[in-house]
């Protein structure tokens, strides 16, 4: 789920922090990440909350977990940046992440419809950079932290790129949903398949063109086709190809984009091509997933051969 309005809310005072990692080290260190606690304004009294480098993370839990959340977070977002973006920068603004305890925290905050969620990257830019960074997400999920913090992290990671507008839909969703774990992916696989053969999918041209996401009937074909053509764009070239596609699909339109990035002149043979892909067990290699042999069904069990965003 993303979201570009800006949420405001209360937090506490921090105080400066000093010795911080540099990008570099957070990228390759192993060792644990300097992060540090200070008590928050919680009412409950016993919480606190953590600053690192580029995070600023309230949490009502124990100081080790709240510790591991924030390395956590400083990982997958170097290891994200390298992946995508060739380089791990410090962010000018710290994204803040709150982790709130129950729905009804998450959704007061979120509003209507969030509820059926299990977090948010709310993103806001001004002149030509991002001025604000925030993730919300609820511990009362079973996958907040497995499948949630990794979605909405790439969200906010990418939005360094398009400071100008929005990340077109199909590849702000289609790179996030990489960064979900082998179960989730082979989800929203099997969805899509029985969407395929009912014919009720769109066409990768109209994919393309729909800024602002679906309506709410589309969600799962929207989702899985996002996933699956963003898989095929990066069998087909790099990460960066991929990205220039999207740049160049919003100034100079989809068609010449695809000419120029991808030497591609038909949307005609890039679906069948699509429609191939998407059948075929090649988006989960790509996602770095160990692939058994097929069960009786024709569908595979997915083990992980690491946890977190796709890396190199």
């Amino acid at each position: 789920m993303r979201t570009a309005r800006l949420i405001w809310v209360l937090v506490c005072f921090l105080a400066n922090i000093e010795g911080w990692a540099t990008e570099t080290e957070l990228a390759t260190n192993p060792q644990p990440l300097p992060v540090t606690l200070l008590r928050s304004s919680c009412q409950c009294g016993q919480c606190y909350v953590a600053e690192t480098l580029n995070f600023r993370i309230q949490w009502c839990s124990s100081a080790i977990q709240l510790r591991e959340l924030a390395e956590t977070c400083e990982r997958l977002k170097s290891r994200t940046q390298l992946m995508w973006l060739g380089t791990s920068k410090t962010w000018e603004a710290r994204c803040e992440i709150v982790v709130h305890p129950t729905v009804v925290a998450y959704s007061r905050i979120l509003g209507p419809g969030s509820e059926r969620t299990s977090g948010c990257a709310t993103i806001r830019l001004n002149q030509g950079r991002v001025a604000v960074r925030r993730i919300d997400l609820r511990a009362d999920a079973a996958d907040w932290l497995s499948e949630s913090l990794p979605h909405e992290l790439t969200h906010v990671v990418m939005s360094e790129r398009f400071t100008a507008r929005q990340m077109p839909a199909w590849a702000d969703e289609g790179i996030a949903m990489l960064a979900e774990s082998p179960e989730k992916l082979q989800r929203r696989l099997h969805e899509l398949q029985g969407l395929i053969a009912a014919n009720r999918t769109l066409r990768l041209s109209e994919l393309v063109s729909l800024n602002n996401g679906p309506t709410s009937e589309g969600f799962a074909a929207f989702y899985g086709q996002s996933v699956t053509f963003t898989g095929l764009l990066l069998e087909l070239g790099t990460p960066e190809q991929l990205i220039r596609f999207a740049e160049q699909g919003q100034r100079d339109g989809h068609d010449k984009a695809l000419r120029d990035i991808y030497g591609i002149e038909s949307w005609t043979d890039l679906e069948a091509k699509w429609r191939t892909y998407a059948v075929s067990p090649r988006l989960r290699l790509l996602a770095r997933h160990t692939l058994p042999e097929p069960k009786s069904d024709g569908l595979v069990t997915l083990t992980p051969k690491k946890s977190g965003v796709v890396t190199d």
